[in-house]
């Protein structure tokens, strides 16, 4: 055979084996881990077994506003005055309260404050003030158990679903007592205060909601 021929098969064999010895001996080049974003689960409202009893027989569930969406952008920030004892007869009625109440400034819809005060075995009132002239303008009806309100929102919700946690009780015979399921007359109403009255954006169904004489213009 020729020995150039000879010695170019050899080349020729030669060349693979060394590659792979190279390639052996080379390090090994780990990947970086690629970090992937989780978007984050939504967060579950837990209710407690009052409220979830509540939600399921009362129209509860139908959310008719939220203070989000009920926002005002203007804040008073003058002077805060005293009760207009003339604007209404609840004025002059409970006027220790709603001067409290003044004390405390601007709490509801941006220029306002609330007074409440309750009686036993009736339920609990509230009124809106005006903290730069003093009118009251008393809510109509007899608040069942809670309500609740923004200082940067017109919206108020009159026995708010949030609070129903508060009526569960517990004992060493049960886990838990819901003390007022017996009190179906409780439901769930949305109120905006515009134009210095209560709008009713829903349920339409106000024949629960009780009045009282103490609301009355009228002095008693």
């Amino acid at each position: 055979m020729n020995k150039k021929l000879l010695i170019i098969i050899i080349l020729l064999c030669a060349v693979p084996l060394m590659i792979i010895a190279v390639s052996q001996n080379q390090p090994e080049v780990i990947a970086e881990p690629v970090q992937l974003e989780i978007a984050p689960e939504p967060e579950i409202q837990v209710l407690s077994e009052c409220q979830q009893y509540y939600r399921d027989i009362f129209p509860n569930a139908t959310v008719y506003g939220s203070f989000n969406e009920y926002t005002v952008t203007d804040t008073y920030t003058g002077p805060v005055t005293t009760p207009d004892e003339a604007s209404h007869g609840v004025a002059k009625r409970f006027y220790s309260y709603h001067e409290a109440a003044l004390n405390n400034g601007v709490t509801f819809a941006g220029r306002y404050t609330i007074s409440d005060w309750a009686f036993t075995g009736l339920g609990q009132m509230f009124a809106v003030i005006d903290v730069e002239t003093g009118a009251v303008y008393p809510f109509p009806y007899v608040v069942d158990w809670d309500f609740s309100y923004r200082a940067d929102s017109n919206l108020i919700i009159i026995n708010p679903i949030e609070t129903m946690a508060e009526f569960a009780t517990t004992d060493e015979q049960s886990d838990i007592v819901c003390d007022m399921k017996w009190y179906s007359d409780m439901k769930t109403y949305y109120f905006i205060f515009e134009d210095k009255q209560f709008k009713l954006l829903g349920p339409t169904d106000i024949s629960d909601l009780q009045t009282s004489s103490w609301l009355n213009d009228e002095v008693i």
